[in-house]
């Protein structure tokens, strides 16, 4: 979350770059945001729940689901009427709809999610996973998790035919493609305690086997796409030909697709990850759990609450305008300050969704 909200906050350089190389790795947080939602969901909706009746739990997953969605539209139309108080303004979100155009087409527009609109855009996708998880997890139950891979496969795959077909803009299409990592992680959720199982239950030999090269992969990526990122905006020795180097496999790691290679190397990425986060728990809960772990466990508040902040911050300085390095630091320190105390205050924990 931290990262999600430095990356669209953007106000570079802030002293805090290197916590999201600016958003220009090839795989992004918010895949990460996706994947752990649905680890979490497989396990407190699906295992944990295994022997509630399945109305019960799907009634759930669709309570839930509606309530973001409704949220979503909400968001969108008080950003949509804000923002036409400040056309013109340099900060203001592009993609605002004209200020002539009749409140039920814009209404329409939301409920179709053929308009989004401010900083909370990915809730309508997680709204619609949470409506379709009941089908997930009745399959989950019957232990038909192959099936569900295939279907999410399948769908992931019409991404390119239904861009072809230029029904809808890639934005929009990002329900065919982001549905996978979401119920890939809902199903990962589901058998974590079977999967852990079977893990311990190999050689500590076999183990090292696996998990040296996956980690030496993963971790050989990650250094060379932050050199990528790095070298241009330190303006080090042969940054241009970097540079052009980088911007030339962008499209290979396209986000809205969820291409192949970024889903590859976002599992890498994340198998490292989770192995630094659990081997070295403790020193980062000492250190740096006072805002990771209040972040994480009320995820979806903060989301929201960093889309409202956001929305405001950049009408004062706009995003990418060029500011120094001090304003942006005490500008960004102050909008994750913001969040924190919203959420250790629990300010609005009755209505916003957490």
């Amino acid at each position: 979350m931290v990262s999600i909200i430095l990356n669209h906050l953007h106000w570079y350089p802030n002293g805090l770059d290197w916590v999201a190389a600016r958003g220009s790795l090839f795989v992004s947080a918010a895949e990460g945001f996706f994947f752990i939602s649905g680890i979490v969901l497989g396990i407190i909706r699906g295992r944990k729940l295994i022997d509630v009746p399945f109305r019960k739990a799907a009634l759930l997953l669709l309570n839930r689901g509606v309530v973001l969605y409704v949220t979503s539209i909400v968001l969108m139309l008080i950003f949509t009427f804000i923002g036409w108080f400040f056309l013109g303004n340099p900060g203001l979100k592009p993609g605002i709809r004209p200020i002539d155009e009749s409140l039920l087409s814009i209404l329409a527009g939301a409920l179709s999610m053929n308009y989004i609109y401010g900083w909370a855009d990915f809730l309508r996708l997680y709204s619609v996973f949470l409506i379709a998880s009941p089908f997930a997890l009745l399959l989950l139950r019957k232990n038909k998790w192959a099936p569900l891979m295939v279907i999410s496969l399948a769908i992931w795959g019409l991404f390119p035919l239904a861009k072809a077909m230029g029904s809808a803009s890639p934005e929009l299409l990002m329900l065919l493609s982001w549905q996978f990592i979401f119920f890939a992680g809902m199903t990962l959720g589901f058998y974590w305690d079977v999967l852990a199982e079977k893990w311990r239950g190999l050689s500590k030999k076999l183990r090292k086997a696996i998990l040296t090269p996956v980690l030496g992969i993963a971790a050989v990526t990650l250094v060379v796409n932050i050199i990528l990122v790095a070298v241009p905006l330190l303006g080090l020795p042969g940054a241009s030909g970097v540079d052009a180097f980088h911007s030339s496999l962008w499209p290979l790691f396209q986000k809205h697709a969820l291409s192949p290679l970024r889903l590859v190397l976002f599992g890498l990425w994340f198998i490292l990850g989770f192995y630094l986060f659990n081997r070295y728990e403790a020193p980062i809960k000492k250190y740096v759990g006072w805002i990771l772990l209040p972040f994480g466990q009320n995820s979806l508040y903060v989301y929201i609450m960093h889309a409202v902040i956001l929305f405001f911050a950049h009408l004062i300085i706009a995003p990418g305008a060029g500011s120094g390095l001090l304003v942006n630091a005490i500008g960004s320190i102050i909008v994750l300050a913001l969040i924190y105390v919203a959420v250790k205050t629990k300010f609005l924990f009755k209505i916003i969704p957490r």
